[in-house]
């Protein structure tokens, strides 16, 4: 099975008047059929959020994909995905742990959220820290979606490098996919015109465009088409945040 993969990741206005890099970070690897991609976003509040964003996506991609290959974790095997994912998070938090001490930091000082996928042909999983957003995308124009969980105020999450983050990681799984089926993760930045305002799915006006002029683009065409998507002035007027989105198709 064959995968088309885009993203773009674009600093928010509120960052580019203060002058403040891009907080949010994606990463994504297929390997033997299996697609594993990660979105991270930094806590606005952390001041070395931006490293652990980037920490967290390429490390889980990496140890997610390594799993797939080893056999460790099998894409037939719903019931085995919570014991690795939390072991790789594990390992993660323990790696950033150690470069918060040998930098004098906290791992709370590398706070980000983080939403991610594993899937094949047989099926697959979210999983999910914090808020942002997944969605399974089916021909039929059904989805299987993975909401953000925010706390008791507004502006308020959990993050995957907070104490209690295993309260909070939260499992989705996927069935079967068919060919024209696709995948998108995002932040929260992202999802607040991507997704409809009933949060059952993609805003159709917002993703059918993207989707049918993605389905024929190259990969560096169609990241760049998403990047300029996610620059665009229109998108300041919805939104101050940094955003990402990554898209998925079974080709």
């Amino acid at each position: 099975m064959n995968w088309k993969v885009f993203y773009a990741c674009a600093t928010g206005k509120h960052h580019i008047d203060q002058n403040i890099p891009c907080q949010d970070y994606s990463c994504h690897e297929v390997r033997g059929g299996v697609f594993v991609g990660v979105v991270c976003d930094g806590a606005g509040t952390a001041k070395e959020s931006q490293v652990g964003a980037e920490f967290f996506a390429r490390q889980v991609t990496a140890l997610l994909s390594e799993a797939i290959a080893s056999g460790e974790l099998l894409d037939d095997a719903p019931a085995g995905y919570r014991d690795c994912i939390e072991s790789v998070l594990e390992k993660v938090r323990s790696r950033l742990g150690d470069l918060a001490a040998s930098q004098q930091h906290d791992l709370r000082d590398y706070a980000c959220t983080l939403v991610g996928c594993i899937a094949s042909r047989a099926g697959g999983c979210f999983f999910h820290v914090g808020d942002g957003f997944a969605v399974h995308q089916n021909m039929a124009g059904g989805a299987v979606l993975s909401h953000p969980e925010n706390g008791e105020y507004v502006n308020e999450t959990y993050f995957a490098t907070d104490e209690d983050w295993k309260d909070h990681l939260r499992l989705t799984l996927l069935s079967n996919m068919d060919h024209g089926c696709f995948i998108g993760l995002m932040s929260d930045g992202s999802s607040s015109f991507a997704i409809d305002r009933l949060r059952t799915g993609f805003y159709k006006p917002f993703i059918d465009p993207v989707v049918t002029f993605l389905n024929t683009a190259s990969e560096i065409n169609g990241n760049q088409a998403l990047q300029n998507l996610l620059e665009n002035e229109k998108t300041f007027e919805i939104t101050s945040d940094d955003k990402t989105l990554l898209l998925a198709f079974i080709s």
